[in-house]
């Protein structure tokens, strides 16, 4: 195999363990063994652009990020000037592992109300940090001596 093999076989396997999922997991997703997925991660395997494609998709990256030498794929600055105003395009970034376990907690909450009620929870958490963020910031304390009013 190629130098391009093995390295689009390192680039999966930096992807998948980002996401927290197993060869198994993925090999799963792509109808395959996970010894097939260890062969491609080695580069013994010369992967199709089918395949790939497959692979890209269970790892919901595009497949241009298997030739990319950055850590994550990003968008680029020129297509950000197309962004909403309200929402620009902000870089792809992988989830941490406290993220993914989130994540795997909340697919697992099957009822849709309880869903609702758990997002609706977390949007009032970010917006009282928020909240106190604005209040502790050294702009709104200032009271032309330097020091912070007390509260009573």
């Amino acid at each position: 195999m190629t130098a391009i093999d093995k390295k689009i076989g390192l680039r999966i396997k930096q992807i998948r363990k980002s996401w927290g999922m197993s060869q198994i997991e993925l090999a799963e997703k792509v109808g395959l063994s996970f010894q097939q997925i260890q062969k491609y991660e080695k580069g013994v395997t010369r992967i199709s652009v089918f395949r790939l494609q497959q692979i890209s998709e269970a790892l919901g990256v595009s497949i241009a990020s298997f030739f990319e030498n950055e850590p994550a794929p990003t968008v680029s600055e020129p297509t950000q000037q197309y962004a909403s105003q309200k929402r620009p395009l902000i870089p792809f970034q992988f989830p941490d592992k406290e993220e993914i376990v989130i994540l795997k907690l909340f697919r697992q909450i099957k009822n849709q109300k309880l869903r609702e009620s758990f997002l609706k929870q977390l949007r009032g958490i970010i917006e009282l940090q928020n909240e106190r963020r604005l209040r502790s910031s050294p702009e709104n304390n200032k009271r032309g001596d330097g020091s912070r009013k007390k509260r009573k």
